[in-house]
């Protein structure tokens, strides 16, 4: 005796790739939004990391340790190095601590204080190149705007803090 076959009916089959069909299309700008909302987690916590080494490296060595942007803004390349000069600006000579390479998809925003640097003295405080106190805020912006902004902002001690900004944020527009 033959064994009856087993399968899916061809509606079934359509009725099933409907669904997956629909699934798909609303799921994957969902998850475009959790993957751009990790990138920009992970770029707050390079920066963090890049900050605190940065002020660690100031207290430890007792010396002025800068953070710049290789280029002219920080959406490029970042550097953390002993400033020897006390000129904000890597130098030949200077000891380079750290590289960090740019972040796809970002764009890295900072208010006039820190547009250029940010500098510690050995007692890990932000300083101006004139000696004054430093304090500024950066705003690391995903460059397609489907994920809120975030906001670093440094206090003249050099600590800093993460405040969630607004997708569209002001502080991402050009």
């Amino acid at each position: 005796m033959a064994t009856p076959l087993r399968g899916f009916t061809l509606l079934e089959l359509l009725v099933t790739l409907g669904l997956l069909i629909t699934l798909i299309t609303f799921g994957i700008p969902a998850l475009s939004g959790l993957l751009e909302r990790q990138r920009l987690d992970s770029a707050v916590d390079t920066l963090g990391r890049s900050l605190n080494l940065a002020r660690q490296e100031a207290i430890l060595r007792n010396q002025v340790v800068t953070l710049a942007p290789l280029e002219a803004n920080w959406t490029g390349d970042w550097v953390v190095f002993i400033d020897q000069n006390h000129n904000a600006e890597l130098d030949s000579e200077e000891t380079k601590l750290r590289h960090i390479p740019a972040m796809p998809n970002l764009r890295v925003v900072s208010n006039p204080p820190v547009s250029k640097y940010v500098r510690f003295n050995g007692r890990g405080e932000t300083q101006l190149l004139n000696g004054g106190f430093q304090a500024g805020r950066f705003t690391l912006c995903p460059r397609n705007q489907t994920a809120a902004a975030r906001h670093v902002i440094i206090n003249s001690v050099g600590r800093w803090r993460i405040e969630q900004g607004q997708i569209g944020d002001p502080g991402c527009q050009l």
